[in-house]
């Protein structure tokens, strides 16, 4: 009897685990899923003005006093020719035109004349038979003096740009800078007896016919007739005498000189003559240069206690003209790039933070604006429009232009993304869903919580389903459940349960969902 009972207990107990382990082995396991959002980038971009990176073109003429009274070619006016060059050399598309300041009267224009130039693009034959390489320099002021001839420095600048235009020495819509270093005056106006009337009225006839050689000029009397450059700045920069000769005076070891009058008094009004557009004075001058002597582009020969900085003054005019320049347009992102979210855009001027301002732009307000498309704008302003840039770009305005050497920093980050649906890789049972979104538990509700996708009662399977949607609560059309869907697409495929309300995320929101999938 004992036996038979103990028979039916280990009966009773094989039966009860093979029940348990049966139940264990062929029941479906729950599935976990989880998974972040994708999270918003930020991009800073951070840059410093400089000079520009497209090089503009500057012909220059300099002309060198070779008369016998004159030491000023000597190894250190070589020097500061050399400096000049270097100045130019890495930063814009030069010629520069060495010639001698007198010439005989059987000389041709171009007579010991050298040239030196960045490149050979639009140089003729003529001008590439002057062409010496920039190394060069210094020692090809070797000019022979000349003897007895009138000296006509103001006339011979002229004849020079205008006898090597069409060789492409000087060119259109450059800068062209003449320098002319002379311990004499020009004496062409003279007549005997000396009357200053006469010189006045050289030198109105001589601006009118270097102004107009430059292009937008309107002369008082009579019109513009022959070559127009149409230069962006044209300048004559006389290095010459301040000082008559005696009374105490000295001029660098020379033993007689002249105050170079006419050349000063040309210097000026060239440098002074305001450009018309459309008959309208508009000044492109370097206000920088403006000086309370009363002198413009003009330098005291006499006054230089080292040859070698001679053309300082000269070198800055050029550096306050052509490096400092001012941008109302700054990149934010290449066409290429993804698009930018226009409520995120942050513009820091020298660690100051600018202004978002909305058109229309009041006179006077600083800050920026932004057109959330691609474009293409010149980023610089001044001295002349340049610098194209295709992309995103913030438009600058009052003390938000950037001004050389200033430092700006611009910081973006992509669009906001919005999320309405969490994928199911398999067929849920409904009643086990679990959601949670950043760690906190989300109901099942049509009001701020989930919903399953059904068809006729069952879970509805998609092949491919944008989780993307427009943003929390935009319906189209606006009295269905549908979203109106988010751009690019985030494509998946499976089941899906649809967010309502509060429980819609964004970018980097942290998503849990555990359920038992459906037999």
């Amino acid at each position: 009897m004992i036996r038979k009972h103990k028979n039916i207990i280990t009966y009773i107990l094989i039966v009860f685990f093979i029940s348990a382990c049966g139940e264990e082995a062929f029941a479906p396991k729950r599935v976990s899923q989880s998974e972040v959002s994708n999270p918003i980038n930020t991009f800073n971009f951070n840059a410093c003005s400089s000079f520009t990176l497209i090089k503009p073109k500057v012909d220059f003429l300099f002309l060198w006093d070779n008369s016998t009274s004159s030491v000023f070619i000597n190894d250190q006016t070589k020097q500061a020719l050399n400096r000049t060059i270097d100045n130019i050399s890495s930063r814009f598309d030069y010629h520069v035109m060495m010639a001698p300041l007198v010439v005989g009267n059987s000389d041709s224009l171009n007579s010991q004349a050298k040239l030196i130039s960045e490149n050979t693009i639009g140089l003729a034959s003529s001008a590439l038979n002057l062409k010496i390489d920039r190394t060069l320099a210094a020692q090809s002021l070797n000019f022979s003096y000349a003897n007895g001839s009138r000296e006509q420095g103001v006339d011979r600048a002229i004849d020079l740009i205008k006898g090597n235009v069409s060789n492409g020495i000087f060119r259109a819509n450059s800068y062209v800078y003449v320098v002319l270093m002379s311990n004499q005056d020009d004496s062409s106006w003279e007549r005997y007896p000396v009357a200053e009337a006469d010189r006045q009225a050289y030198l109105n006839d001589k601006s009118k016919e270097m102004l107009c050689l430059r292009g937008n000029y309107s002369p008082q009397s009579g019109n513009c007739t022959g070559i127009n450059l149409n230069s962006i700045q044209m300048r004559f920069m006389s290095v010459t005498a301040f000082n008559d000769y005696g009374n105490g005076n000295s001029c660098g070891g020379v033993s007689s000189w002249k105050k170079g009058a006419t050349y000063q008094q040309f210097s000026k009004r060239v440098y002074l003559e305001p450009y018309r557009v459309g008959g309208v004075p508009e000044y492109r001058q370097s206000d920088q240069n403006t000086r309370s002597d009363g002198m413009f582009d003009s330098y005291d020969i006499c006054a230089q206690s080292s040859f070698t900085s001679i053309f300082d003054g000269i070198n800055a005019s050029i550096n306050d003209t052509l490096i400092t320049h001012r941008y109302n347009y700054w990149p934010l992102a290449s066409s290429g790039a993804s698009s930018i979210d226009p409520e995120e855009i942050r513009v820091f001027k020298e660690g100051v933070e600018m202004p978002k301002l909305n058109p229309p732009i009041p006179g006077g307000a600083s800050g920026f604006t932004f057109n959330n498309y691609v474009q293409t704008v010149n980023t610089r302003f001044e001295p002349t429009p340049g610098e194209p840039f295709t992309g995103y770009v913030v438009r600058l305005y009052g003390n938000a232009i950037v001004n050389y050497p200033e430092c700006i920093r611009v910081q973006t980050q992509s669009p906001k993304e919005w999320f309405g649906y969490v994928n199911l890789q398999t067929k849920p049972v409904e009643s086990s869903i679990q959601l949670k979104i950043n760690g906190q538990i989300v109901p099942q509700s049509t009001t701020n919580g989930w919903q399953l996708i059904k068809s006729g009662g069952q879970p509805q399977y998609f092949t491919s389903k944008n989780i993307k949607i427009s943003g929390p609560g935009n319906f189209c059309p606006s009295n269905s459940t549908n979203y109106c869907v988010g751009n690019p697409s985030l494509d998946k495929s499976g089941y899906f349960i649809q967010l309502f309300g509060n429980a819609v995320y964004s970018n980097g929101a942290t998503i849990e969902v555990i359920y038992d999938p459906s037999s």
